[in-house]
């Protein structure tokens, strides 16, 4: 049966077999460093949701922080520089963010995300954003790092944006962070207070187990077939 082998047509087929049993368990290997990344990250996410809040009173103290840590901070809202973020999801419904930046006793100014609403009539008109709470307010936040830095079309609705950057804000904020809110005093009844990440470790470890049964399924369909040959 095995002289087979010898043949031209089997020893590429050998070689295409060997060459995607490798790529398997490349493929599989792979997903299970994604879901040991998934693992390591919601415990790090966990042990930051469930921390006290640390008093911030100055922004450097942000870079010192992980993402979802709980922070308390004091300011007042500067609502005349508010934005509405687009396409934002809350229960499978579309909307908007309201971001709006927050000004320190010290005049440093850091970004909130206040909360969602629905879209009024079409994300294509303009909306009124909700006035946050007047004078100084307490706030307790989840920390978040600003990811989009790309520039915004020129045809969006007025105090629209498409990704969340300080340069899209005239009181320019510093901080690379910013803040998703959880709580207020005085509260802000007119958004709707984000919920928390829903924490998996996901489909990886199938996936995973998955890669190496095909890679186990090859050299079966490869010795049936050689055996076929001699039939």
């Amino acid at each position: 049966m095995f002289k087979n082998l010898t043949k031209p047509r089997w020893i590429a087929l050998t070689a295409f077999l060997l060459i995607m049993i490798y790529l398997f368990i490349r493929l599989s290997d792979w997903q299970f460093d994604r879901y040991n990344t998934r693992i390591q990250n919601n415990e790090i996410t966990t042990a930051a949701l469930s921390s006290e809040p640390v008093n911030l009173t100055d922004l450097s103290q942000v870079s010192e922080l992980k993402d979802w840590q709980k922070v308390s901070i004091k300011g007042e809202f500067i609502n005349s520089d508010a934005k509405l973020l687009r396409r934002q999801y809350l229960e499978s419904s579309l909307g908007f963010w309201v971001i709006t930046p927050l000004k320190l006793d010290n005049d440093q100014v850091i970004l909130v995300n206040r909360g969602w609403i629905p879209i009024a009539k079409s994300s294509t008109s303009q909306q009124e954003i909700p006035s946050s709470p007047q004078g100084d307010v307490t706030i307790i936040g989840y920390v978040q790092t600003l990811k989009d830095n790309r520039s915004e079309p020129e045809d969006l609705p007025l105090n629209q944006i498409n990704y969340l950057n300080s340069t899209n804000f005239s009181s320019q904020p510093l901080s690379t962070n910013f803040l998703q809110l959880a709580s207020m005093s005085p509260m802000d009844n007119q958004v709707a207070i984000i919920p928390l990440p829903e924490l998996s470790n996901g489909p990886h470890f199938s996936y995973a187990i998955q890669w190496i049964l095909f890679a186990l399924m090859l050299p079966i369909g490869w010795y049936v077939l050689l055996k076929n040959e001699n039939k």
